[in-house]
């Protein structure tokens, strides 16, 4: 294998995460639950899985400890939320987090203001499903209801958003289509009659869903904001099939707002890694993120992965993430993959000679750090 080039030193943006829990897990199968994307009732295959038991070995050497999973387990519960992000985020190099503040439930969270403490930039996403969930179980009619989705997608920059994250891909489906109102109506009085009032709906009506995605873009143009989706693999509720980005195809053809919002497609799009770098090749907005902890993958998707992104999409359209889940340590341990792999793709694009040594480390430097710096901080 190719010596791997030696980004270490590199500063780390997680351009895609989710924030840290501000308690720590009360057993060991609330912990497995992050590293997990099945059901919560078999977390304990996730301790079965070659990611987690490398996660756990990582941290066992960092905290100078048996490398067994209860002794880390107890370690880190032992460990105050806010205290240890700053630890791991200072030890690791991680200099920005761009946190989806939807998932975990923002109430189990720290909040932007608690993660900058850590010392990080932050540019927090504003989830647009879930907050059309929580406004739509608070509103009985369909105009007042968009009336506020419109205006609170308008304040979102005020709010101190910074950005927008889509999870259509496992609600109803990336291949949005032009939706009429009385459509998107007829959807939101289906999904007000179903519910129980017993907190914010869950919205899978494709009609209301498409509706609103397409609104959001056009504030996502106005107030120069990159919109996220979710794409491929990650999360037991999504119809598999129904992620994959070159669904979106049909959307940029026709919508010239689609075509001028920065689209960043998630997770590597795994496994429609390919579909998603050809849409990226394609399309000069289309950006490309690799995840490096969480769908929990070892080094070998991970370089299957970098490598198509590297071989096929513009080297100024890819950046880097972890999707942390609710855990600190997994920024920490995703910036080491991410470190760790695309040195090792990258050196085997200077051995062939499609790169000097030079252009691969501003190249590291922009998928690590620079990319997310100019699209979620505006530098």
């Amino acid at each position: 294998m190719t010596d791997a080039i030696d980004l270490t030193g590199l500063p780390f943006i997680d351009a895609h995460m989710h924030p840290p829990y501000r308690t720590q897990a009360a057993d060991l199968d609330a912990y497995r639950w992050p590293w997990y994307e099945g059901d919560r009732n078999d977390t304990a295959l996730a301790a079965e899985t070659a990611a987690y038991r490398w996660g756990i070995r990582e941290l066992a050497r960092d905290l100078g400890c048996e490398s067994d999973e209860q002794t880390v387990f107890e370690i880190v519960r032992s460990r105050d939320p806010a205290e240890w992000l700053a630890e791991l985020v200072a030890r690791d190099g991680v200099v920005g987090l761009v946190p989806d503040m939807g998932y975990p439930p923002p109430e189990e969270t720290l909040s932007p203001t608690e993660i900058a403490a850590a010392g990080v930039g932050v540019a927090p996403l504003l989830r647009i499903e879930q907050r059309s969930g929580v406004l739509a179980a608070e509103c009985d009619r369909f105009d007042e209801f968009v009336d506020r989705f419109d205006a609170e997608l308008a304040g979102a920059r005020a709010a101190g958003y910074l950005g927008l994250k889509s999870v259509l891909a496992y609600r109803s489906g990336l291949a949005a289509e032009p939706a009429t109102a009385a459509d998107a109506e007829a959807a939101f009085d289906r999904s007000r009659a179903g519910a129980d009032g017993s907190g914010p709906l869950f919205l899978t009506g494709k009609p209301l869903l498409d509706f609103l995605f397409e609104r959001a873009l056009v504030v996502a143009r106005r107030e120069d904001m990159a919109m996220q989706l979710h794409t491929g693999y990650g999360d037991r509720d999504l119809d598999l099939p129904l992620s994959n980005p070159w669904l979106l195809r049909a959307l940029l053809e026709r919508s010239e707002t689609a075509r001028a919002v920065p689209l960043v497609l998630l997770h590597g799009s795994f496994p429609y890694t390919g579909e998603a770098a050809v849409l990226a090749a394609i399309y000069p907005n289309v950006y490309f993120d690799v995840a490096t902890c969480v769908p929990p993958f070892t080094e070998a998707i991970q370089l299957q992965v970098w490598r198509t992104a590297l071989a096929m999409v513009p080297l100024s359209r890819i950046h880097a993430s972890t999707d942390a889940a609710g855990l600190s340590e997994q920024i920490a341990l995703g910036a080491r993959q991410a470190r760790r792999t695309l040195g090792i793709a990258l050196a085997e694009l200077v051995e062939i000679g499609a790169l000097s040594g030079k252009e691969a480390e501003r190249v590291a430097a922009d998928v690590l750090a620079g990319t997310a710096r100019r699209l979620y901080f505006g530098e």
